[in-house]
């Protein structure tokens, strides 16, 4: 049987089975590599995969530079598609049998200032220079991101419905839990996502309903951002990361290098313990340290 056409297989099931699009794309995503190694090493029928060719493969992604993160998530997709063929009844045991995921460094990542204000700088060159469609969006989308700190899931599915303008609010809900969260909206970003919104509006016959779209007015994907940060990255020559994520890490980061107590911090942040918004303060404790010298109370009893 050939593991192409049994990943196929596997994908039309999953698909059946109401799996999201974004899972089905990692799915692709991870079998078109592994698919390249198995070609790799002339291997091509289900009949010849096992648990030591499985570890085989990841010993290989991790020497070419995956991270122990990476590592993990092709390895929760092996698995996922292991467990699949023995509940099919295709194979006997378990392609990813007494593998361990590798333990990760849990420190988040974070963009420096310095690469934050060129990447502002370089977008609002590019807006004031063309002024086009692509150029006004990456803009506003930076800044929206910096100034909310929204994870990329939120961003998703945001749309123009959970923007209020009037008590200057962004309002989230949960997908899974119907719960529903709000994040304020500062002046100057209001006024930054209100030009991104009459751009829009001149633009279309009628405004698309996610607030961040494609030209065509398709919802700007989790993976078209991503990859728009990938090629930003590259292009500007970015050291540190630069992400989604990273945007979030670095709008907790300066709350509380400014002065916001954990409680709020962790209301913003929309942390579900308050114990994760503190590994924060342990993370950034190097660069927390000049706002405490700025900020200590005993600088007016000394």
């Amino acid at each position: 049987m050939l593991i192409e056409s049994i990943q196929k297989e596997f994908l039309a099931d999953k698909k059946y089975e109401g799996l999201k699009r974004n899972s089905l794309v990692a799915y692709e995503t991870f079998f078109k590599n592994w698919n390249q190694w198995l070609h790799k090493q002339n291997i091509e029928h289900l009949e010849d995969l096992n648990p030591r060719l499985s570890k085989q493969y990841l010993r290989d992604c991790v020497e070419k530079g995956n991270n122990a993160g990476t590592h993990n998530t092709k390895l929760k997709l092996l698995r996922s598609f292991s467990k699949w063929l023995v509940e099919e009844g295709i194979v006997k045991e378990m392609l990813t049998q007494n593998i361990k995921a590798q333990k990760e460094d849990h420190k988040p990542k974070i963009v420096s200032t310095d690469d934050l204000k060129l990447v502002l700088s370089t977008l609002r060159r590019n807006r004031r220079r063309d002024d086009t469609f692509t150029s006004r969006r990456n803009y506003a989308l930076i800044l929206f991101l910096t100034g909310t700190g929204l994870r990329i899931k939120e961003l998703e599915r945001l749309t123009w419905a959970d923007v209020d303008f009037q008590d200057s609010l962004i309002r989230i809900n949960e997908s899974k839990s119907r719960k529903q969260q709000s994040v304020p909206l500062s002046e100057a970003l209001a006024r930054e996502i209100l030009d991104w919104r009459l751009f829009l509006e001149r633009k279309f016959e009628k405004v698309p309903l996610s607030l961040f779209v494609t030209e065509k007015g398709e919802p700007f994907s989790r993976n078209g951002i991503q990859n728009f940060f990938k090629r930003l990255k590259k292009k500007l020559g970015i050291k540190s990361d630069f992400s989604p994520h990273a945007l979030r890490a670095y709008f907790i980061k300066e709350l509380l290098k400014n002065g916001s107590n954990l409680r709020e911090v962790q209301l913003l942040a929309r942390h579900s313990k308050i114990t994760v918004t503190q590994l924060y303060i342990g993370y950034f404790a190097h660069e927390l340290k000049d706002s405490l010298d700025t900020n200590n109370p005993l600088n007016d009893l000394i």
